[in-house]
């Protein structure tokens, strides 16, 4: 993970710390989907643009992008980006291929999970929320900032409740639209672009 992403991940984590650490939801009207087993792999979540700040909109390639037809593993190589290259980002969806794996050492009653529960995560939204499975539901936009994370993120001290134990892996794509008006998908794991994060810092583009 570059600085500049770095930065733009964790600039608004800071807040979502400040949160209380047990959700205010009762366990009995909990929202999200009921789902007995967890989804199967891969899982695709469409219009996700995962991490702080992050946004579709006008990006400027920081490096060589390879752009393909589609996010499916049937692509192929449809164009590719130089340095300062623009495109208009439309959309993007995440596909998990393996989940993260959060380990409750503390309970939060008010959502029924005790220590040595495993909550699964799945796309990341920022500022704490990711979608998750546990208990039988899947939940989106739910609050995971009582989490620890394995590179000391997360939470701090009294506020904290689990840990990861496993990050899981995701894949980003994001559907582009090209200067030429070719429309194509870019891996953003393994890509950067200036211009996928509202935040600014100075000395600094947006990312």
């Amino acid at each position: 993970m570059t600085p500049l992403k770095r930065i733009c991940i964790g600039l608004l984590m800071a807040r979502a710390l400040l949160a209380q650490a047990s959700p205010n939801v009762d366990s009995s009207v909990l929202p999200g989907t009921a789902m007995p087993a967890a989804p199967n792999m891969p899982y695709y979540e469409w219009n996700v643009c995962p991490g702080e700040g992050c946004v579709y909109g006008q990006w400027v390639a920081r490096g060589s992008v390879m752009v393909y037809n589609t996010y499916r593993h049937e692509r192929f190589a449809v164009a590719r980006l130089a340095a300062g290259d623009r495109v208009s980002a439309r959309t993007g969806v995440v596909v998990t291929v393996k989940p993260g794996i959060i380990r409750m050492d503390r309970a939060v009653a008010k959502y029924d999970l005790k220590p040595g529960d495993k909550i699964l995560s799945y796309a990341y939204s920022g500022e704490g929320f990711a979608t998750v499975w546990f208990n039988g539901r899947l939940i989106q936009g739910f609050d995971i900032s009582f989490t620890k994370w394995p590179d000391g993120a997360g939470c701090h001290g009294a506020s904290c409740r689990a840990t990861y134990l496993d990050l899981g892996e995701h894949i980003w794509w994001a559907e582009v639209k090209l200067a030429s008006g070719k429309i194509g998908w870019v891996n953003m794991n393994e890509n950067d672009f200036d211009g996928t994060c509202s935040l600014k810092q100075p000395g600094h583009h947006a990312r």
